[in-house]
């Protein structure tokens, strides 16, 4: 009886460590697959930042290949500036070299002019002179009569 008092109790102990057995290894079983999945997703999450990390890398060569180009440019634009600032010195140059020959211009005609006044005065003085002499006014009446085109002069 003995025998049997105590193969029955170690069976329900065989039979509880057995089940503790398999919910053990179910659970180990679930561990085992979260860890996969961990594994799984951080493996997917590893992938996704070495693509992230190539994409920025293909970001930042365009970015310096723009800058590149925006330094290639802006050096032939202050070669360009320095040009225009150099032929506008040459223009303004010209300009003032104009401004004092337009002067010089001006100045000799309007002392041309003050000749041309100073002999026409002259001239009409002397003539004016010339009427009060009576030989003089005589012969030009004799000249007007002979040569009407003469009239006026």
């Amino acid at each position: 009886m003995l025998d049997s008092i105590s193969v029955k109790p170690l069976l329900y102990v065989i039979a509880a460590l057995g089940l503790l057995l398999v919910l053990t290894n179910v659970g180990w079983g679930l561990h085992a697959s979260a860890l996969d999945l961990q594994r799984d997703v951080a493996v997917a999450n590893k992938d996704s930042a070495l693509a992230l990390a190539d994409a920025l890398k293909v970001e930042r060569d365009a970015w310096k290949n723009k800058a590149g180009e925006l330094k290639v440019a802006n050096l032939a634009s202050q070669k360009t500036v320095d040009h225009l600032k150099a032929e506008l010195e040459l223009a303004q140059g010209e300009k003032r070299r104009l401004q004092a020959e337009g002067q010089e211009a001006v100045a000799a005609a309007q002392a041309e002019a003050n000749d041309a006044d100073h002999a026409l005065r002259d001239f009409i003085n002397r003539y004016a002179q010339q009427l009060r002499n009576a030989d003089c006014a005589g012969a030009l009446s004799v000249v007007q009569q002979s040569c009407p085109a003469l009239e006026g002069y």
